[in-house]
């Protein structure tokens, strides 16, 4: 499965090094922040392969923004189509 994800390298705020979002057939796909350093996009990409292996992107209760935020026990991923 680790190669059927697709990866988008794209400039981001400093501070998000990068999240799993779901394609137009709710597919996931991880986006990278091309201003980290190679080893840092490689444990960012270990990082957000986890949250797919893990079956976190089937969860119902992980919603919306990415599980640096917390809503009264919900995690939330973005749902941005690529």
């Amino acid at each position: 499965m680790t190669d059927q994800v697709p990866v988008i390298i794209r400039d981001l705020p400093t501070k998000v090094r990068g999240f799993v979002c779901l394609g137009s057939d709710f597919s996931p796909c991880i986006v990278i922040n091309s201003r980290l350093s190679v080893e840092q996009q490689h444990k960012t990409w270990r990082h957000e392969m986890n949250h797919i292996l893990s079956g976190e992107m089937d969860d119902d209760n992980y919603d919306e923004y990415g599980d640096s935020h917390e809503t009264e026990g919900k995690r939330q991923r973005p749902r941005h189509s690529v």
